[in-house]
């Protein structure tokens, strides 16, 4: 039993560490919009290379700032393990650049204004600043660039301003929520490199803001049903802020390892499924 239980935590290891994860959840909120906007998903020519894309992109992305952070420190070790992570990324890359041809210009544009937020977050472009060095930038930067790689590279030439609005909105306040049990698990590591937002304002504040957020959601809701005829808020939102909430009330700095990694990352899997379900 205690070897069964060794291989599937080496298993989930790998899978959160190698950025599958957070790739697949980047597939599976693009996913729940199409279901959402035509209560259907099939995944036509179209639709599939967008997802090819965004999952490549998004697995090169985490595992570039991974591998980078790592070259640049003396104390960091670079493992097999690590060579073969980034080995799947060049990969991962390689095929997203063949798309990225592919693409019309506008989703070019819009997939270079992507990479551009990658490498600022990522590598000094002024003394030692990125936009990680301050606490409510980086959590800007990641949010507007879920935002786009999931809202406006696959949607822009098929919703209209209207939902293509409703949809970045509410993806870029889900996913500033989501990272609130990120920073609260990074707090005490991160008091001794660059604060977060809970070694600044304290884990209280923290989640309040975090319930605000999940608030100004439902109110977003609200308000785009009433002007929007063509909109109704759907049930599975409302079981997903409800879940939220629950997870940040139960974040704690001592949380298990994998409650933010995988817990809280895989809401976008669990909006889809509940969608899908209901």
């Amino acid at each position: 039993m205690g070897l069964l239980t060794t291989k599937i935590k080496s298993i989930l290891d790998y899978y959160i560490d190698s950025s599958f994860h957070v790739s697949l959840c980047t597939i599976c909120y693009v996913l729940l919009i199409y279901n959402q906007v035509y209560f259907s998903i099939e995944i036509t020519d179209y639709i599939f290379y967008d997802l090819l894309f965004i999952f490549g992109t998004t697995y090169f992305a985490y595992n570039f700032i991974k591998f980078y952070e790592i070259l640049v420190s003396k104390s960091k070790p670079i493992y097999i393990l690590t060579w073969v992570f980034f080995i799947l990324a060049i990969i991962c890359l390689l095929f997203s650049v063949f798309i990225f041809f592919l693409f019309p210009l506008t989703k070019q544009i819009i997939s270079v204004f992507i990479a551009f937020l990658t490498i600022s977050y990522t590598i000094p472009f002024y003394k030692k600043y990125t936009l990680r060095s301050n606490p409510l930038i980086k959590i800007l930067t990641i949010s507007i660039s879920w935002v786009f790689i999931i809202v406006v590279l696959p949607f822009i030439e098929i919703l209209d301003i209207c939902f293509l609005t409703y949809y970045s909105v509410v993806i870029f306040l889900m996913v500033t929520v989501q990272m609130v049990p990120f920073e609260i698990r990074d707090a005490k590591l991160d008091a001794y490199h660059t604060k977060n937002s809970v070694n600044i304002y304290g884990l209280k504040l923290v989640k309040k803001i975090g319930y605000i957020l999940l608030f100004s959601i439902l109110v977003f809701q609200i308000i785009f049903s009433i002007i929007n005829d063509n909109f109704k808020i759907q049930a599975s939102s409302l079981i997903i802020l409800v879940i939220m909430a629950l997870l940040i009330r139960k974040s704690t700095s001592n949380q298990f390892k994998y409650y933010s990694s995988l817990l809280v990352e895989s809401v976008p899997i669990y909006w889809l499924i509940i969608d899908l379900l209901l």
